[in-house]
């Protein structure tokens, strides 16, 4: 997600290499290029090669949600509908856990599909100090 509210800062600027958004939010380098790989397959990022190569968002910050970038990063969001592992519960309908737990996985997909990009970089905490840019 750092990556993205860093990327999303420089927006209109060029693409920002790996080793240079790695070191900006004190993420490790092998780390960040996985992460930015697995934003560029969801067409959340568009990576470009050579000398001045590096990524971009592929959309503006509006069109991008915590929930597309949790999917892309880890996968769907699961919120086990069985207290006891299982994907189905045996108990239902007569689980009242089942029940909570469904309710859990739904409304944090919600959740996560109404905060945009945007609402994260407005976010009403101070910007830590990682968001500086290095002087090149």
């Amino acid at each position: 997600m750092r990556a993205l509210v860093y990327l999303a800062i420089r927006r209109k600027e060029e693409p920002v290499a790996v080793k240079v958004l790695a070191k900006a939010q004190d993420i490790p380098n092998d780390f960040a290029h996985k992460i930015l790989r697995k934003l560029t397959k969801a067409e959340l990022l568009e990576g470009y090669r050579g000398s001045q190569g590096g990524f971009i968002l592929a959309r503006s910050p509006t069109q991008i949600t915590l929930l597309q970038t949790v999917d892309a990063i880890q996968g769907p969001v699961v919120v086990r509908k069985c207290c006891l592992g299982l994907d189905v519960c045996p108990r239902r309908p007569s689980c009242l856990v089942s029940v909570i737990f469904e309710e859990l996985h739904n409304n944090l997909e919600k959740f996560l599909e109404n905060i945009a990009l945007t609402e994260v970089l407005k976010s009403r905490y101070p910007q830590p100090h990682h968001f500086t840019f290095p002087v090149q």
